[in-house]
């Protein structure tokens, strides 16, 4: 007899004083202390609401530097987990602090033109597309969408879906300008879970431009070979195969169609089944998959 696993309802569980209780106050903490500007400062600086008289020595530093191409993502994994956090024990001090920063993302949206609100800049997309380097736009830009859909999905904040839908439109836009062959090239340069964000978004809405944005954004080069029992993955950077192919068992789930599954299922025979294992229970090193059964 098989009996699925179903998710545990957040707010049903309560931590007892124990060292998970603390290890959860320490995070709470954590996201707590971290100012509110600070946190959407690469988003103020490109929607032009910051200058240099606001840059201070208490910025946010590392991949969070306004002189780093990545800058900007660390606010949606903040949105993700206040997000859960205040739908599990019911926190309003997260609660209102992760609501007030999806109003000023709605700020700076409206200050890019109504669409846009990355912290990074459009350029950098057309940057990629033109064969430019850029360090991971698409990846960056996944964790404020993803941190929008979860504050929406997970916080309850109807704000933040109008957000990612007006983003959303963006998107349509801008890829619809390229033949399958140019968005191959694209997506090959690391795009973190946008295909899960669009699956989740027509999974919502049943619209045809966001089902046109999970067809577009269908890494074929990787996703064909692989459901062709070709090993694609020795070698290939596993940290973005794992959330594209989450993307594809979204996408499986909102449209129904076999050849999602089938992909999901060739990724789990080629990097589990058939690869082995390190003692650690993983099959790749330093980011990359290791050939099968070798070290």
């Amino acid at each position: 007899m098989q009996y699925p696993l179903q998710p545990v309802r957040r707010g049903s569980v309560k931590l007892l004083p124990d060292i998970f209780q603390q290890r959860a106050a320490v995070n709470r903490s954590y996201m707590l202390s971290l100012k509110t500007e600070n946190l959407l400062q690469n988003h103020y600086i490109e929607a032009g609401l910051w200058g240099p008289r606001y840059f201070v020595g208490d910025m946010h530093g590392g991949w969070e530097s306004p002189t780093c191409q990545l800058r900007g993502h660390f606010l949606g994994h903040w949105l993700s987990a206040a997000a859960s956090l205040a739908a599990t024990t019911g926190d309003q001090e997260v609660r209102g602090k992760a609501d007030y920063i999806i109003g000023e993302l709605a700020r700076c949206q409206q200050e890019n033109g109504g669409e846009w609100v990355g912290s990074v800049p459009e350029k950098y997309l057309d940057w990629i597309a033109r064969g430019k380097h850029v360090w991971a736009p698409h990846y960056t830009l996944h964790k404020t969408l993803m941190g929008l859909w979860d504050m929406y999905a997970i916080g309850g904040n109807a704000q933040a879906l109008e957000i990612l839908v007006k983003w959303a439109r963006w998107f349509h836009r801008w890829s619809g300008a390229f033949s399958q062959e140019q968005m191959d090239e694209i997506l090959d340069v690391e795009t973190g879970g946008m295909l899960e964000v669009w699956a989740n978004l027509y999974g919502l809405t049943g619209a045809r431009e966001h089902l046109e944005l999970i067809e577009r954004y269908d890494r074929r080069r990787f996703f064909d070979p692989l459901v062709a029992g070709e090993d694609v993955l020795t070698n290939m950077h596993m940290n973005t195969t794992i959330p594209e192919v989450h993307g594809a068992a979204r996408a499986w789930e909102v449209t129904g169609d076999a050849r999602w599954r089938q992909i999901v299922d060739a990724y789990w025979r080629s990097g589990v089944t058939e690869r082995g294992y390190y003692i650690t229970g993983g099959q790749t090193n330093g980011e990359v998959w290791s050939p099968p059964n070798a070290l």
